[in-house]
């Protein structure tokens, strides 16, 4: 089913969008790199998997609520809808690109460096997505699933929130609605309040609980609830055993500490009035503390204890990466083969929690598609690799113009 957008790379959609790669499969769709050949500019072009779905009207509903959702909810930092339509049979809608990586991306940057999530930051994307969701809580729709990945940033560090499309409507859905499609969870189990668990009545409030769950491993560098399941995981949200932030980190004000804890309450009237009022209390009590700085003036967090990339790599991981790149060089596509191979390879790696081996099969995973990908897209699954282990060597007989 994913394999069918394959065929879709070099069309040009409506006269207007020429598609040039896959950047991503989600559970229920992708999204692709398009050229706007009317604006001269990268865009996005989202579509949902129909294709031998059990679910298709449920699916094609879902997808016009996410086109309708972009439409009417204009904001600063909500990524802009730009075009919607049908080609090969298929709904789409057109996004501005926004090109700097999500939350989670940088995040792991952070871990992968051995360092604390940089205090500034919060003051650049916090406010705004509190007031992203406000905004779109007023006019009585909820994100519900609200996680790291779906906060994404342009080249100026501008945040925008993304992916409405398991957006809620109670003046338009019932309040007993289904939680999930095709026996799939909606929304991230990890960031869900109780009651979206549950299947209850949902205010904004669930979305309020997803950013205090982003916040707590912004600051920690862990989840405040683990499970391996929604059930295990919604198990441990019902205990409230949560750990306060200001046991997993070296100075962090009890302040925010207590704030985080209010908005991961059980009970959805404990928590704030609103995403705004849960941020002013962190951002204000944030301008208060006077922690070292780095060389860019922000401030950092000492962590007791944030997982990080061993300081010393392991030779037999390098050895087993370069000969996978030496592979990928040679053949050019990523075969079933290959990628099942270096996941063998990397897994005692991975159990050891050496984030590196866990960061390679990820960028792996992010560019492959059913074991295979467009044969381009060897370079830059390279040059990922390449931004991890910098000394890697790369055999450049191959194509020089790139390393």
């Amino acid at each position: 089913m994913q394999s069918h957008f394959l065929t879709w790379i070099g069309e040009v959609i409506e006269s207007r969008y020429e598609i040039k790669s896959i950047l991503a499969n989600g559970g229920m769709g992708a999204v692709l790199l398009a050229s706007d050949n009317h604006l001269h500019k990268e865009v996005v072009v989202k579509v949902p998997f129909l294709i031998g779905s059990n679910h298709f009207e449920e699916l094609i509903q879902r997808f016009k609520r996410e086109i309708h959702v972009l439409s009417i909810l204009e904001h600063p930092n909500i990524v802009p809808i730009m075009d919607a339509g049908f080609f090969d049979k298929y709904p789409f809608l057109v996004l501005r690109y926004i090109n700097d990586g999500t939350l989670r991306s940088k995040m792991e940057k952070a871990q992968l460096l051995n360092k604390a999530y940089s205090l500034g930051n919060f003051f650049h994307w916090l406010p705004q997505i509190s007031s992203a969701l406000d905004f779109i809580h007023s006019n009585n729709w909820f994100h519900r699933d609200v996680k790291p990945e779906n906060i994404l940033f342009d080249s100026n560090y501008n945040p925008y929130l993304t992916d409405f499309g398991v957006s809620k409507n109670l003046s338009l859905e019932p309040e007993n609605s289904s939680n999930s499609v095709g026996g799939s969870f909606i929304g991230s189990p990890q960031y869900m309040a109780p009651e979206q668990h549950l299947g209850e009545t949902t205010t904004g409030k669930i979305d309020q609980f997803a950013l205090a769950v982003i916040l707590y491993e912004c600051i920690s560098g862990k989840l405040p609830f683990n499970g391996k399941n929604p059930v295990s995981i919604f198990l441990e949200i019902a205990k409230q055993s949560v750990i306060p932030l200001n046991k997993h980190v070296e100075k962090i004000p009890l302040t925010i500490s207590d704030a985080v804890i209010k908005a991961l309450s059980l009970n959805p009237d404990e928590r704030f009035e609103s995403c705004g009022d849960f941020c002013s209390i962190i951002i204000e009590e944030l301008k208060l503390l006077d922690f070292h700085h780095d060389n860019n003036g922000y401030f950092h967090f000492h962590p007791i204890k944030v997982p990080h990339a061993p300081e010393v790599l392991d030779s037999q991981m390098v050895l087993e990466i370069q000969a996978f790149c030496s592979k990928l060089i040679a053949s050019k596509i990523v075969t079933k083969n290959l990628y099942k191979d270096l996941r063998i390879s990397l897994s005692k790696f991975r159990k050891d929690e050496h984030l590196i081996a866990k960061m390679t099969l990820d960028i792996l995973d992010f560019y492959t598609m059913s074991g295979l990908i467009e044969p381009t897209n060897f370079v830059e699954i390279i040059s990922e690799i390449k931004k991890i282990i910098p000394f890697l060597t790369i055999d450049t007989e191959y194509f020089p113009s790139h390393f």
